[in-house]
């Protein structure tokens, strides 16, 4: 059996996708106090909320990350991605509308300021987990492209 280049194209573009949250979520799990301190400074949340929003964003990330990695359930992994990512863009819009000066607390490699630079990655972010959904779902009646899944059922 022949796989198609554009198959493995896309199986690199999730497993790089699934890297990026699950190391973002990773760093937010391992400095969950700054992590915390950034969600509070949103202003968005009641006080009681912060602490479980702190708590429980990370593990959806890492989840979905690793899953997309491992190619398990990969098209409900990019859903909950891109969902995240754009709720993620409404809290920057928001927050940029208010005119806070303040970090973003996106866990990937360095900090910055809420603005349209942050806006601007979230953005790809989300085209790219849209557009590998949007493969996924046209792909997956002619092929089945993954490395980890059942052989699909055939009528007798």
């Amino acid at each position: 059996m022949r796989i198609s280049s554009r198959l493995i194209w896309v199986r690199m573009l999730e497993v790089v996708l699934g890297g990026l949250f699950f190391y973002a979520g990773l760093q937010k799990y391992l400095h969950s106090y700054e992590f915390a301190e950034a969600v509070q400074a949103y202003q968005l949340l009641a006080q009681s909320l912060v602490g479980a929003t702190a708590a429980v964003l990370p593990w959806v990330e890492i989840t979905a990350g690793l899953c997309l990695v491992v190619g398990f359930k990969r098209r409900s992994c990019l859903i909950i991605l891109a969902w995240l990512v754009a709720g993620f863009l409404v809290v920057i819009f928001i927050t940029m509308a208010r005119g806070l000066k303040i970090d973003c607390g996106c866990g990937l490699f360095f900090q910055r300021q809420v603005g349209l630079g942050v806006v601007a990655e979230d953005a790809v972010l989300l085209f790219w987990a849209a557009g590998l959904y949007w493969w996924e779902r046209r792909l997956v009646g002619l092929a089945r492209p993954t490395f980890f899944c059942r052989k699909p059922k055939t009528e007798d």
